[in-house]
């Protein structure tokens, strides 16, 4: 598939998560889907995956994932993108606290045949925790 084809894929995801469309999951990511940096908890393979996403949906009900940078090249495409939501159900164990939370993520997937079968992607966990008030934000110190 060419770059473009590749990247009009991934606006497709973004726009399934921002629907709570879950079929084109099935649709768009391969059977044998690997994801390299999984959520805590998250179980292998697309069924994992896909129970982890609806899981955060399920706590974020609001949740928007919204592209800030998409870059492809071959097989890959790499992104920069915000989740934004509020807190309204259980997340890793935390009790909800109704509070607004965005998180950024870096991410990069591999497309073959159409589908993406593996992903690479690194979240501002902490930053979420501290927008959430379950840990203390880090002090800067007085210069």
């Amino acid at each position: 598939m060419s770059a473009e084809k590749n990247k009009a894929l991934i606006r497709r995801l973004a726009q399934a998560l921002n629907t709570r469309n879950w079929t084109v999951l099935d649709e768009l990511l391969a059977p044998n889907f690997v994801n390299h940096n999984p959520a805590s908890g998250e179980k292998p393979g697309l069924k994992g995956h896909k129970e982890a996403v609806i899981s955060i949906i399920n706590a974020f009900p609001d949740l928007k994932f919204i592209i800030k940078d998409m870059i492809a090249e071959g097989d890959k495409v790499a992104i920069r993108a915000t989740f934004s939501g509020t807190h309204r159900g259980e997340f890793m164990g935390i009790p909800p606290t109704n509070k607004w939370a965005t998180v950024q993520e870096i991410g990069i997937v591999r497309i073959v045949n159409g589908k993406v079968i593996e992903e690479w992607s690194n979240s501002d966990s902490l930053g979420m925790l501290q927008q959430l008030g379950v840990i203390p934000p880090i002090k800067q110190p007085k210069k």
